[in-house]
């Protein structure tokens, strides 16, 4: 294994030739770089020891891969858009070199991001998320799912399901259910209920630092990390969302604030007569836990 400090470029097949600048930069820079293509949970276990940043090429999925890959190792993590929202990827395709350099002379910052870290009755180990951790019914059934925050017990709510997201997730899948958007520089966990089936049900903002459990009471569920189906729960099986690692991610003294961020991504705080004025924005988010933006 290589002693010299490595630069990783996590990217889809085909986007190999975009990256080529950025790799001359980084080597032009004293570091060597890699690249993950079809393995990249090999590429990160060849490479991760010698690595100082992981450069993820693509929309919000591929920086939310990048960062499960990350964060247990203590790597940095820029993200480079190439999707059509990018809520969560600070530097575009044609600045990406120049960011290279600007992480080589430690012009920069980082800004850290929890990880929820989830164990489902039955499961062999955890699993990471971070965006958020999904329970919901499956097909169109109401089920009835008890939440309890440190043995202390929050509601048992009859709705489609619970989502329990990080302050990164929350401008995601949480956010279409009403829950609010979290600056992430507030250690703080949502939890949002899916279509209640109550007069007073409203999302509520927790410190991160605490356990939530959510067991069903009534119904079949199946429970999804940022997106990714990974079991299937019913009657009297739960699910345990606790505080994960932290990952570190590159942040420039002109990458976009979250309050931006929200303003050009969602249009949030622009008076709805300004909206008409301005070109009809042609991008989609995509599928939930997949991106961002709400779905």
């Amino acid at each position: 294994m290589s002693s010299v400090p490595s630069i990783g470029f996590l990217l889809h097949p085909g986007e190999q030739v975009v990256v080529q600048s950025a790799i001359a930069r980084a080597q032009a820079c004293g570091y060597a770089a890699w690249t993950a293509l079809e393995d990249p949970e090999g590429a990160m276990q060849e490479h991760g020891a010698s690595t100082s940043l992981l450069v993820t090429l693509g929309g919000d999925g591929t920086f939310l891969y990048g960062a499960r890959l990350a964060a247990p190792l203590g790597i940095p993590v820029v993200g480079v858009n190439r999707g059509r929202l990018g809520f969560l990827n600070d530097v575009e395709i044609d600045a990406l070199p120049e960011a290279i350099s600007r992480f080589a002379a430690g012009d920069y910052t980082t800004q850290r991001r929890a990880l929820l870290e989830v164990t489902v009755d039955g499961a062999d180990a955890p699993i990471l998320a971070i965006n958020e951790i999904v329970v919901r019914a499956r097909d169109v059934n109401v089920v009835r799912l008890r939440v309890d925050v440190d043995d202390d017990l929050l509601g048992a709510f009859d709705a489609d399901g619970i989502v329990v997201a990080t302050a990164t997730g929350s401008t995601a899948y949480a956010l279409s259910a009403g829950g609010p958007p979290v600056d992430p520089r507030v250690r703080a966990v949502v939890v949002v209920p899916i279509a209640a089936h109550a007069v007073i049900s409203r999302p509520v903002v927790i410190p991160e630092q605490l356990d939530v459990r959510v067991t069903v009471e009534r119904g079949r569920v199946f429970v999804a990390a940022d997106g990714r189906s990974i079991a299937w729960l019913a009657d009297g099986q739960s699910v345990v969302v606790r505080p994960g690692p932290e990952l570190e991610v590159v942040r420039f003294a002109d990458s976009p604030s979250f309050n931006s961020r929200l303003r050009q991504k969602f249009r949030y705080g622009i008076p709805h007569k300004d909206l008409l004025l301005e070109p009809v924005d042609d991008e989609t988010p995509g599928a939930e836990g997949g991106t961002n933006g709400p779905s």
